[in-house]
Formats: C-alpha cells, sequence, structure tokens
C-alpha cells in the first residue's frame, strides 16, 4: 500500500472540526477551496476572513511531490535547511528527463545512462530523507500521483506547473518552486466559480470543457485565482476526465484547479485500491463540496462565475501560437481559411501529462 493510511485516517477525523471552525468565525457559507485552503491554516490562532487577491497566508501542505528536473533545486535547498527528515509525505518521480524517441524501452535506457549522476544524487537524497523515489519508467508525475496519493479534500505542493492535475481528486494541488521545510506562503487566491450543467454530447470530451474555457479567461485570467467546478454536470465527469481539465488549467494562469468530490472519483479511488480513503471522504462528504447556499447564489460568493452548458458544447480546436485562441469545431474551417492557415495538419504530438484521460 503506497499512501500513508495513518496520515489519510487522522486527517478526515479532523477535517470537519476545523471546516465547521472556520465557518463559525467567518459567520458566512464557504466554498471548497476556502474549506480546503482554511482547513490547512499553518497556525489556526490566525484564522480570519482574508482579503482574496490581497493578504498573504501561511498554510501546512499534506504532501510534496517533486518531478526530476526541478526536484534538485528543491532537495539542494531542503538539504540546507538543516531537517533530518521531511515534516510531511514527500516523493520524487524520475519522468521529466526522459526524452521520446525510439521507444519506451531504448529512451529510459538512454536517459538512465544520460542522466546517472542526477538520478543517483535524487536516489541518495531521498533516501536519507525518507522521501519516496519513483525510478525513470516509473511513470509520469501527475498519473502516479493520481493513481497513488492525490485524495478529496488534501493540500498537495509540487515542482511542477501541472501539480494541479491531482484536483481532479478534489485536492488543492499547487506548482510552486522549490521546498525549505518551513511553513508555506501564498497570497490567499480569488475563486473563480465554474458551473457545469448538462452532459457531454457524444462528440466532446473533458478536455473540450477547459479549451473553450480558455479561450474565455485568456492565458493570464486564471493568474492568482483558483477555478473551483460546480454545478450537476460536474458528476457526469470521469475522475481522469476532472483531472484533465484541472491539468490544463495551468494554461490560463491559474493557482490551481479542483472538482467537489462524488460518485465518479468515489469509483476512481476503489479501482486504484483506495476503499479506505472513500469511506473516509463520504463521512464529511458534504464539506468536500461548496456550501448549498454558495452553489445557489453563486455571484455572491465567487469572484467571477462563467457557466458552461456540457450539453451544447462542441469540440475545440485551440491554437495556432497561443491556447486562449480558442475555436469550436463549426467555426475552424471558416478561420483557417480567414486567417490563411496551414489546411494539412503535418505533425501532431500527444503530450503525457493526461495520457489516461484521452477519451477521444
Amino acid at each position: 500500500m503506497v499512501y500513508d493510511v495513518t496520515m489519510l485516517e487522522a486527517f478526515y477525523a479532523a477535517y470537519k472540526g476545523k471546516v465547521e471552525h472556520v465557518r463559525a468565525i467567518l459567520k458566512r457559507p464557504l466554498t471548497l477551496a476556502e474549506k480546503i485552503l482554511y482547513a490547512h491554516l499553518y497556525d489556526v490562532a490566525d484564522l480570519k476572513d482574508y482579503k482574496r487577491g490581497e493578504d498573504y497566508v501561511n498554510f501546512r501542505p499534506d504532501r510534496v511531490a517533486m518531478q526530476d528536473a526541478t526536484a534538485q533545486m528543491a532537495l539542494l535547498q531542503f538539504m540546507n535547511a538543516g531537517k533530518d527528515q521531511v515534516a510531511v509525505p514527500s516523493t520524487v518521480h524520475c519522468d521529466h528527463l526522459i526524452q521520446a524517441y525510439k521507444g519506451a524501452k531504448a529512451d529510459i535506457a538512454t536517459a538512465r545512462l544520460t542522466n546517472e549522476e542526477v538520478y543517483d544524487f535524487l536516489r541518495d537524497v531521498s533516501s536519507r530523507y525518507g522521501i519516496g523515489f519513483w525510478k525513470p519508467g516509473a511513470g509520469i508525475i501527475h498519473q502516479v500521483v493520481l493513481e497513488n496519493y492525490a485524495f478529496p479534500g488534501g493540500m498537495m505542493v509540487g515542482t511542477d506547473s501541472h501539480t494541479p492535475n491531482a484536483g481532479g481528486l478534489g485536492m488543492v494541488a499547487i506548482g510552486v518552486g522549490g521546498a525549505d521545510g518551513m511553513e508555506w506562503e501564498l497570497k490567499m487566491p480569488k475563486i473563480i466559480g465554474v458551473r457545469l450543467t448538462g452532459k457531454l454530447s457524444g462528440w466532446t470530451s473533458p478536455k473540450d470543457v477547459i479549451l473553450k474555457l480558455a479561450g474565455i479567461l485568456t492565458v493570464k485570467g486564471g493568474t492568482n485565482a483558483i477555478i473551483e467546478y460546480f454545478g450537476p454536470g460536474t458528476e457526469s465527469l470521469s475522475a481522469t476526465g476532472k483531472a484533465t481539465i484541472c491539468n490544463m488549467g495551468a494554461e490560463v494562469g491559474a493557482t490551481t484547479s479542483l472538482f467537489p468530490f462524488d460518485g465518479r472519483m468515489a469509483t476512481y479511488l476503489r479501482a486504484t485500491g483506495r476503499d479506505c480513503v472513500v469511506d473516509w471522504a463520504e463521512s464529511v462528504d458534504a464539506d468536500l463540496r461548496a456550501d448549498d447556499i454558495v452553489t445557489d447564489e453563486p455571484s455572491n460568493y465567487y469572484d467571477r462565475v462563467i457557466e458552461i452548458d456540457l450539453s451544447e458544447l462542441e469540440p475545440y480546436i485551440n491554437g495556432p501560437f497561443t491556447p486562449d485562441a480558442a475555436t469550436p469545431i463549426s467555426e475552424f474551417a471558416e478561420k483557417v481559411l480567414l486567417n490563411g492557415y496551414p489546411r494539412k495538419m503535418e505533425v501532431g504530438l500527444i503530450g503525457s501529462c493526461t495520457n489516461s484521460s484521452y477519451q477521444d
């Protein structure tokens, strides 16, 4: 069993009480992002209604995840912090330094040879400080985290911009530059509420949600903000589909993205051997989503509200040149002719971050 059962059991045992305490102090309903953020305050004595986009706040994350390219500097920082062990469960994943060229077997062998010194350093430092080590070929960091470590209501920091992939399981997961063993400071983010209604039709997939949203928000529209999805449409999306949407939230500059806990997440957690997590999450499920009044009157609680009807959503093609150039498929042919884009596709690349979630 990879995940930390003791830590998770303690987390869920305390979570409901923490949220109730926050609600009593702030004297107002809470969004899901607020529940998770305030439940992870480094010092509960500092609890107050922080101003979004202005106040800096110290948090206590549950986990840390590092990929090999950026883990080098993060671990060097940590070694200089004078700590004897990591303060929270942490992992290193050797995936980014593997270059795709000839095929998995040959490429991994080349990476092991080329990056031998780096891999040995990461392995030895991980062993010294009690950090989990996923060697080259063990999997893509975001997928490994989703399959093994992410959990509803948790907070994780990672040394990769696409760390928010874990939001597919209802986790506030944020990409950062390094880790020094101290409390973690973050400007209290604004919260963009995205209300999903309807269900995806046969020709669309979850990625079309975030492609459309990129066109609405632009590449900077999510800066210093958490994108929180809510509404009946969320339950129609698979956990891996939710993860795809959260992963790509990085392309609009969002601090992170997340979905409320539901049956689709429970199905995924059970399929990946985490029945205990489902039982604990279900015991506090009311606080693993926004309060009802928040979703009934979202404009009063989110800094911006965007509505997307999944039933009317078309497949989108984004680009060229920028990911916020979003075009529904029905308008794409006209746009190609109007802008003189090449009409023949010559090169295609499927990225690795969300391979588990492609449904086209």
